[in-house]
């Protein structure tokens, strides 16, 4: 603002503001909302001078401009694109329409998602001729060539040439119904891929995440895991940041996915050092140091044997091991990727937002309590509960766990964390900022793994003279790994998870725990909040209230209960679920609403519950755009799959997979129905995906792809991932005594029982 209320009062003359000072101040006071007014105006002008331009216009301004030059809107879709790059970049597309560099920047402008357009018909077998040969349309692939087999499988970077295929890549000419049952995969490309007017969007739906000098998982002195509790899991390469508009084809390095073997060991300093790296104690491995091998599991346990000198990593199992010959460190960290779709769960994606308005993590200056754990005050987080247990009843606290390390725990018993009344407490991870104050804290590139159990205990309110209810005790935990239990007793307390992972099954800390065991249980009337959190079963006393919000609730297996009382049968607290994914029974006193989301359940053999998902109170409640297993016993339905119990398997969820650390974990595959990729109340997915607006984006590349492409071609959208992953093979049956485990009691419709065999057993 040019001028202020002081500097527009000075304009005045004198005998004005001497007779004003002497009544008081009235007309300075004008002078200020004067100067106030004057201050919107100005902005104002400015902004619409801003508005001119796309690149600094309000977003309200930008299909005004888009429609000056032809520009039709697409969806916006929510990973913070509007159509700003895309009006931004309209003429250029224009001027480029035809070429694959325009189609892959459309594609990516409209997606927010790595894509690479194929034209297929260059990869066609063709008849040579001598006057034009072209040796690299050769009709028999070099099998000396180990990058050729290795992209045999990869359709975006497949090098190998093709027999015409006369079926048509755009998607069949059908009739739709309304709830459409057709497969995605139907609905964005065709049966054909490879004909002269075919061209091949394809499009990536992980996103890579970086852990950056996490500590390693320990299998024994030489054998060490990438993931800080043990799992197998692919490493993804990381593209780079962004480039220029209209300058780059995308290649294999430009889009994440998981690295291959072959890939690794040939271009093994594309990767190395790039989107992975190895630290022993606290100094960087050089390449040079590097091999690739396939440590998957040998007979007795074993691994593989490294060639001397050399420290193996296995891309695709997320593996270490050293050579024989080498002394191994005190201390092995690693940096690496790891996909996944979404930023849900415990992972070090940026969690300011979601902070934002929690005390005290809003402000940890203004807490009365402070710790940060693994500094000499607070050496571990029983040490700082045990301090927080001290403070009075209206404290309010934050303990800050840095980076990416690891803890074991024991939070029960006499080291539980208690609540007092009116007390807020906040566990969440940060990274200190550099250079900052001692409570100076970024949300933001850090997930700690907790191995253990935490009991949470509401402290009695104190009596009150007037007979008025405290308020209740707060506990906020975020950006966690939690590998164990969380058990919730004592008096009323309210508990918000957000961006945290409970790992279903509860994983190998608790190996002589059956996998439904529940991550969380509430045996008091506790309120539980559960905020893009993935988490194993929920079992909480009808007493309570449970709200479940973008997250995953996972018992291991459809038939299996994901969420019900304390003793594992009875009806749960009222529940209240939006935009998630509950895979396993549910069971709850009342079910106040469910939107958007998918219950992926059913019955075992002989399953003494009459439905999948049941409700005991039928009046109250609200369930719509969901999908819903059959039977349900629900409140009243609204927009709900199936439409009746007869079609219920033509409109089933289908996931790529179901197992807890996959890069595809809970994401829909190609054959799901169109009615549950387009069965939320906006027209996207259901499920957890919802708030990925993944839909919006793939129907953005639909609809702008046939705009650039070249006269009298057709193009297809490929995603990946797309297909499902494979059952696991179960051993035959044998004329021999014993039992037979099932891996999951949802493969089979006998699945819920354990399976006995032997001679006579059909009589049993």
């Amino acid at each position: 603002m040019s001028l202020d209320a002081a500097g527009l009062f000075a304009l005045l003359p004198a005998v004005y503001r001497t007779r004003d000072a002497t009544n008081g101040g009235p007309l300075q006071a004008l002078f200020e909302v004067l100067a106030t007014q004057s201050g919107i105006v100005e902005e104002n002008i400015e902004q619409l001078y801003d508005d001119q331009f796309i690149e600094t216009c309000m977003p309200w301004v930008i299909p005004y401009i888009g429609d000056l030059i032809g520009y039709n809107s697409i969806y916006q879709t929510a990973a913070g694109l509007d159509s700003r790059a895309e009006v931004a970049n309209t003429i250029g597309y224009r001027r480029r329409k035809g070429t694959p560099i325009a189609l892959q920047q459309v594609a990516m402008d409209v997606s927010g998602r790595a894509a690479v357009v194929v034209e297929e018909f260059r990869r066609l077998i063709t008849t040579q001729s001598m006057r034009l040969p072209r040796p690299h349309l050769a009709e028999c692939l070099n099998l000396r060539r180990s990058a050729v087999m290795d992209s045999l499988s990869d359709l975006a970077f497949d090098q190998s040439n093709r027999t015409v295929d006369v079926r048509r890549i755009a998607p069949r000419i059908r009739d739709v119904q309304d709830p459409d049952p057709a497969p995605l995969d139907i609905a964005l490309h065709g049966p054909g891929r490879f004909n002269i007017p075919d061209i091949a969007v394809h499009l990536w739906r992980w996103q890579p995440w970086t852990i950056n000098q996490a500590p390693a998982f320990v299998v024994d002195a030489r054998r060490f895991k990438f993931n800080p509790i043990g799992l197998d899991i692919p490493l993804f390469s990381l593209p780079p940041t962004s480039y220029l508009p209209f300058t780059h084809i995308n290649t294999r390095l430009d889009v994440p996915q998981p690295i291959r073997r072959g890939e690794f060991r040939r271009e093994l300093s594309d990767f190395y050092g790039q989107s992975m790296m190895l630290y022993a104690d606290n100094a960087a491995i050089p390449a040079t140091q590097i091999c690739c091998a396939n440590l998957a599991d040998r007979p007795g346990g074993s691994w593989c044997k490294v060639q001397a000198g050399k420290i193996a990593i296995d891309p695709e199992l997320g593996r270490i091991q050293y050579a024989d010959d080498l002394t191994p460190p005190q201390s092995l960290s690693v940096t690496y990727n790891y996909g996944f779709p979404a930023a849900i769960g415990g992972g070090p994606y940026d969690r300011t937002a979601s902070l934002g308005q929690e005390v005290p993590t809003q402000n940890p200056a203004l807490a009365n309590f402070f710790a940060q754990v693994g500094t000499p005050t607070f050496p571990d987080l029983a040490t700082a509960i045990a301090q927080w247990n001290l403070q009075p009843a209206g404290s309010t606290g934050i303990i800050v766990l840095t980076g990416f390390e690891r803890y074991a725990i024991d939070l029960t018993g006499a080291n539980a964390i208690t609540l007092a009344s009116d007390s807020t407490l906040a566990i969440a991870a940060a990274v200190p900022v550099p250079l900052g104050g001692p409570r100076d804290m970024t949300w933001n590139n850090a997930c700690v793994t907790l191995l253990g159990n935490i009991d949470v205990i509401g402290l009695p309110p104190p009596p009150m003279s007037e007979g008025e209810i405290p308020p209740i005790g707060q506990l906020i935990i975020n950006g966690l790994l939690i590998e164990g239990q969380l058990t919730i007793t004592g008096s009323a307390v309210a508990v918000q998870l957000s961006d945290c992972t409970l790992v279903p099954g509860l994983g190998a800390a608790n190996p002589g725990l059956s996998p439904c065991e529940p991550s969380v249980i509430v045996e008091n009337d506790a309120t539980l909040c559960i905020a893009r959190c993935i988490a194993g079963p929920i079992a909480a006393s009808a007493a309570g209230s449970v709200r479940v919000c973008n997250s995953i609730v996972d018992a291991n297996s459809p038939c299996c209960v994901a969420y019900s009382g304390a003793d594992g049968y009875s009806a749960g607290a009222d529940l209240h679920v939006e935009d998630s994914t509950i895979v396993g029974k549910v069971r709850t006193r009342t079910m106040r609403l469910a939107s958007n989301t998918i219950f992926f359940a059913r019955l075992g053999k002989h399953d003494p519950w009459p439905a999948a998902l049941w409700c005991s109170r039928r009046q109250v409640g609200c369930v719509r755009f969901c999908s819903l297993p059959s039977p349900a016993i629900t409140p009243r339905c609204y927009e709900c799959l199936p439409p009746d119990a007869d079609s219920a398997a033509k409109f089933a969820p289908h996931f790529i997979t179901l197992r807890y650390g996959h890069p595809s974990y809970a994401l829909l595959s190609g054959d799901v129905p169109m009615a549950v990729w387009r069965g939320a109340d906006n027209g996207s997915q259901m499920g957890v995906y919802y708030q990925i607006e993944e839909t919006e984006a793939v129907s953005n590349v639909q609809i702008r792809t046939p705009e650039y492409l070249p006269v009298m071609l057709e193009a297809g959208i490929f995603l990946h991932p797309s297909q499902p992953l494979p059952s696991p093979v179960l051993p035959p049956f044998g004329y021999y005594y014993g039992v037979r485990p099932r891996t999951c009691c949802g493969d089979e419709d006998d699945s819920a029982q354990t399976v006995f065999h032997g001679i006579g057993v059909e009589l049993l």
